[in-house]
């Protein structure tokens, strides 16, 4: 099963519609109508959707800590959309993550992760930011290189799998 994970990174405008996806999984706040689900681990996207309710508007893969973040009226609303509460492991467990997660446990094979700058840069820019604000990363660096020991643990655990990080100017890493 071919597959899309949408980060929010600036090169997801890589990104150029469903194609030939099976799934295709976003992360926090859309960016894409084409998601058919979204991945949120933090109690600030849950409030900025309990604010303004529009934002999201596809089943939701919930955080244990989100969720036990929401008011009892936020649970009511909320509770239609919640596919699956997820645990999430320790620091830089991001939603990119765990969308990757989600998928494979549909049974990925392929994997095609678009606006995951991290990978290509040492970045911490994210579209969320444009929703919510997030606490400035005090050593980027390290935040970033935590990324990515947590992708390699993801990938060296599922070598049947390629995963494709698709960055900007035809950029591509795969495993």
């Amino acid at each position: 099963m071919k597959v899309a994970v949408l980060c929010n990174g600036p090169s997801r405008v890589v990104y150029k519609g469903r194609a030939d996806y099976e799934y295709v999984i976003g992360c926090n706040i859309p960016w894409s109508e084409d998601v058919e689900a979204t991945v949120v681990l933090d109690e600030n996207v849950i409030e900025k959707w309990w604010k303004t309710k529009e934002l999201i508007k596809v089943p939701v893969y919930i955080s244990r800590r989100a969720w036990r973040g929401c008011i009892n009226r936020q649970r009511q609303f909320f509770t239609p959309f919640i596919v699956k509460m997820i645990e999430t492991e320790q620091e830089y467990d991001s939603s990119g993550h765990n969308a990757v997660k989600v998928v494979l446990e549909m049974g990925a094979t392929q994997i095609d992760i678009y606006g995951c700058d991290s990978m290509f840069q040492e970045t911490t820019m994210s579209y969320t930011n444009n929703f919510v604000h997030k606490a400035e990363f005090k050593n980027v660096s390290k935040q970033v290189n935590g990324w990515r020991n947590r992708w390699e643990r993801i990938i060296t655990k599922h070598p049947e799998v390629r995963f494709n990080f698709i960055g900007e100017n035809d950029e591509i890493i795969s495993y």
